[in-house]
């Protein structure tokens, strides 16, 4: 997706925050009021009220006012969708996010960070979820975006971050198209001989998949997945998912199957 390059004004940019609307699947007036670009249910982008350049810091007169405590130097970008939903327990309303807008957002965000020369960081690539952890700045309870409907392997507002970032980084550096949903980063890898596996089933409500023992986060899996048990060392244990994916998780919140 190319934005036109008459949205593009020329100004000087700290970071970019993708956020959900709250709202249906097409752009509000009220969501064109707060966020410079929208991204409606079937992938179309819609162009807020106030250029980009009304965020330049520092801000002087109307402003897209899309984060608390964290407009000024700000680029808004929001995916139209998530009314009704709710974080605990999770229920995404009738209008979720699609693969299609998290598609769009990602390569969106690859041109905001060409056009404004934004390096993708935790502080300068971020969801709306990630503002207060990773910023500091107070942001009363929001979670958007902390879930990813289309794939419910990835949970919590720091792995969808990553993930975010990750994805955008690879459209940058030229080296793949977005994928519509994906497990944990990277290919499956070859599976382990069958009379070596054991069988089990994930306890926790969601259990974080790692890199290695005690590792980086790479995805998370949901209550009931089955997953083949290769290795166990030290309370953690090297599992395969349904999908193919290699990682380790805490062994206490798994039992094997009889």
């Amino acid at each position: 997706m190319s934005i036109p390059k008459s949205w593009l004004p020329a100004a000087t940019m700290a970071r970019v925050i993708l956020h959900w609307t709250g709202g249906a699947h097409v752009a509000s007036t009220l969501d064109r009021q707060h966020y410079h670009l929208i991204v409606e249910g079937d992938g179309n982008l819609v162009r807020g009220d106030l250029p980009i350049s009304a965020n330049q810091a520092p801000i002087r007169g109307n402003y897209a006012a899309h984060t608390l405590g964290c407009n000024s130097g700000s680029i808004g970008l929001s995916l139209c969708s998530m009314a009704g939903a709710t974080e605990s327990p999770f229920n995404p309303g009738k209008q979720p996010t699609t693969a299609e807008q998290w598609r769009a957002g990602v390569e969106i965000i690859a041109e905001l960070c060409r056009t404004y020369s934004i390096p993708v960081t935790s502080e300068t690539v971020l969801t709306h979820a990630e503002v207060q952890g990773n910023l500091g700045i107070k942001q009363r309870g929001k979670w958007d975006i902390a879930r990813l409907v289309f794939d419910p392997s990835v949970f919590g507002a720091r792995v969808v971050g990553d993930r975010l970032r990750r994805e955008v980084q690879a459209v940058l550096d030229g080296k793949c198209t977005v994928p519509a949903v994906s497990e944990p980063a990277g290919k499956p890898d070859a599976p382990a001989a069958k009379d070596m596996e054991l069988a089990a089933t994930v306890t926790a409500p969601r259990l974080n998949l790692r890199s290695a023992m005690g590792g980086d986060i790479i995805g998370s899996l949901p209550r009931g997945t089955r997953v083949a048990v290769l290795d166990h060392d030290c309370g953690w244990s090297q599992v395969r998912t349904p999908a193919g994916y290699l990682g380790w998780v805490a062994s206490q919140y798994l039992t094997l199957d009889a």
